[in-house]
C-alpha cells in the first residue's frame, strides 16, 4: 500500500477535496510502486517490473526511477497519466488488505496527504446527496481494477518464491559527481530459470496469466538502462544548477 496517512473512507473523508494525482508528492516521487499483472503489458515498455518482499509475500512492483527526489524518470513519464500504475492513478484513494488499517471492512482508504501542487480547485469525494464526483469515480475505478487482480498477482509471485525462482537484483550505480544510488530488496526471476524446465511447475499451475507476466517481467528488465541514463542526466542537471 502507498500512502502517508490512510484513513477509513467514511464520514468527513467523503467531504474531502481531491485533486489530480500529480498534485500530491507520492505519485510524483514514488520510485517503487506496487502493480498487478493486468497492467504489466502497459508498463513493461517503460519501467522494470520486478518483485520485492512484502507483507503478502513476493509483491510485484514497478521501478519508476533510481532516485528518490522525484527526478530521474524515463523521458515523458514523469507527469504522464498513461504511465502511472493503477495504484497511483487511484491516488489519493489507496488499497489495503490489512484489516487493522481498514477496521470498517472496506479495503479502500483515503490518504489524508496534502496536495502541495494543485492545478485546479479539485472536487469533493462526494456531493451533499452522497453521489461520488466524476474524479472520485475514475480513481475508484482504477483502484477496483487493482484490487480485482491483487490476489492473482500475489499468487504468481508467491509461487515463484516457493519454487526458489526469485533471486536478488542489486542496483547500485555511480551517477557521477561523487553521487551514487542504491535500490535495495528487489527480486527477479533467476536468468537460469529461462534455460531449464524450472518454471514449468508454476506455469502449469497458474497458466497463461503467469506466463504472460513472467514474459513481460523479463522484457522489462532492459528498461533499467534507460533509468540509469535518466538518473545520471538528472544528477548532472542538479549539479549544474547548483553552481554559482
Amino acid at each position: 500500500m502507498i500512502g502517508e496517512s490512510p484513513q477509513a473512507l467514511t464520514g468527513e473523508a467523503m467531504a474531502s477535496r481531491i485533486y489530480s494525482p500529480f498534485a500530491y508528492p507520492v505519485p510524483r516521487r514514488a520510485r517503487v510502486v506496487p502493480v498487478v499483472s493486468i497492467e504489466a503489458e502497459r508498463l513493461a515498455g517503460t519501467f522494470p517490473l520486478v518483485w520485492r518482499r512484502g507483507a503478502n509475500g513476493a509483491e510485484l512492483v514497478a521501478l519508476r526511477s533510481l532516485l528518490e527526489d522525484g527526478s530521474g524518470f524515463p523521458p515523458g513519464a514523469d507527469r504522464s497519466l498513461s504511465h502511472l500504475p493503477l495504484a497511483l492513478q487511484a491516488y489519493p484513494f489507496v488499497f489495503s488488505g490489512d484489516t487493522a488499517l481498514a477496521p470498517t471492512g472496506n479495503s479502500r482508504l483515503l490518504d489524508a496527504a496534502l496536495a502541495d501542487e494543485p492545478s485546479d480547485v479539485g472536487a469533493a469525494v462526494a456531493g451533499p446527496d452522497g453521489r461520488l464526483s466524476r474524479g472520485a469515480e475514475l480513481r475508484l475505478r482504477a483502484l477496483s481494477l487493482f484490487e480485482r487482480d491483487f490476489a492473482a498477482t500475489a499468487a504468481i509471485g508467491n509461487a515463484l518464491a516457493a519454487e526458489n525462482l526469485l533471486e536478488p537484483w542489486p542496483l547500485e550505480f555511480d551517477l557521477g559527481g561523487g553521487q551514487k544510488c542504491d535500490v535495495p530488496d528487489l527480486l527477479v526471476v533467476a536468468p537460469s530459470a529461462f534455460e531449464t524446465p524450472r518454471l514449468a511447475p508454476v506455469l502449469a499451475r497458474l497458466g497463461a496469466p503467469a506466463a504472460r507476466l513472467v514474459g513481460f517481467h523479463r522484457l522489462s528488465l532492459f528498461r533499467a538502462g534507460v533509468l540509469l541514463g535518466a538518473a545520471r542526466q538528472a544528477m548532472k542537471t542538479a549539479i549544474e544548477r547548483a553552481r554559482p
